[in-house]
């Protein structure tokens, strides 16, 4: 998961600085070809509401959805349409 330090940490959407009342979402390492187009969003966080309005995160959702159980087959998540990533029971 992305290691993310309040107030140094900036948003790999937007740029600005995650401060320690920003409602963040963090993201582990899934993406592992680095020519990918959205790699450098993989094992990264950012302001929700960027990943909300950003316009890949349907795409950047999409693969994480596909990929993750492949990674880990017995740590069953899903990432919702807001960027939370939950446990699947």
């Amino acid at each position: 998961m992305a290691i993310v330090v309040r107030g140094k940490t900036e948003c790999s959407v937007c740029g600005d600085v995650i401060a320690g009342s920003d409602d963040i979402v963090m993201f582990p390492h899934f993406i592992w070809d680095e020519a990918h187009p959205l790699w450098r969003f993989s094992d990264s966080a950012m302001h929700r509401r960027c990943f909300v309005d950003w316009d890949q995160a349907k795409q950047f959702r999409r693969i994480y959805n596909e990929t993750w159980p492949e990674i880990m087959p017995n740590h069953r998540r899903t990432m919702q349409s807001d960027g939370i990533i939950v446990e699947l029971g």
